[in-house]
């Protein structure tokens, strides 16, 4: 589903964000991304959605090289990947439905099939009843999960968190967690970036620990 083949990402000021990366997640599959601020966690996300392209080295997602995927076809891609920012990226001023329905909006779907999925996706993370809430009325876990919703709508086959806990409490993170772990259950391949080691001990699943942008140690053979 996901691999990494010798993948390097240098930046224009000649700092390596990733070196000579290799692994392979297959389809379904929960993992963890762990390592101190700056280790390339970020940075090894953002190639999955080709929101950023390797120096060298190959990324395939379903067995597409997104190297030789033309530009035009990102779009695709995109909507089969779920992204879960730290900084939630929301519009605070609309609504939690305008909010979760806008990637379906962008895609151009109906109507009637945007309500559809918009009000499923708010009740996987029990905020169906907070849709005509404006965003900046919710509190931090709550608009969380709107994010998570929102990364949800287009039913996608990745959902990728990039620190996805960092502004909440300790009881807040797990909730969050366990949103996750429930859609892994159901099939979708997730990859979770955090350095909440403390919190990522009390989940059996495989880690790749990332030192300086490269791979320390991969915890649990795939």
């Amino acid at each position: 589903m996901i691999e990494f083949d010798g993948v390097s990402r240098r930046f224009s000021n000649g700092h390596f964000g990733l070196q000579d990366v290799r692994f392979h997640i297959p389809e379904g599959r929960m993992v963890f991304i762990t390592g101190h601020s700056g280790s390339g966690k970020s940075t090894l996300l953002r190639l999955i959605p080709a929101l950023d392209h390797p120096t060298s080295g190959t990324v395939r997602i379903g067995g597409h090289d997104l190297q030789k995927m033309p530009k035009h076809q990102y779009p695709k891609l995109r909507r089969q990947i779920g992204v879960v920012f730290q900084d939630h990226h929301l519009l605070p001023d609309r609504r939690v439905f305008d909010n979760v329905a806008l990637p379906m909006q962008v895609a151009g779907f109906e109507p009637r099939d945007i309500r559809r999925r918009v009000e499923a996706a708010l009740d996987k993370v029990g905020l169906l009843a907070r849709q005509r809430a404006r965003v900046d009325e919710l509190s931090g876990g709550e608009q969380q999960r709107i994010n998570i919703a929102r990364a949800l709508v287009n039913r996608p086959k990745i959902l990728l968190a990039d620190e996805p806990t960092g502004n909440l409490d300790p009881e807040l993170s797990r909730e969050i967690f366990n949103q996750f772990a429930d859609f892994h259950a159901i099939g979708v391949t997730v990859l979770i970036a955090s350095h909440d080691l403390h919190l990522l001990k009390t989940f059996a699943v495989p880690r790749i620990v990332l030192n300086q942008g490269r791979i320390a140690q991969i915890e649990e053979a795939f």
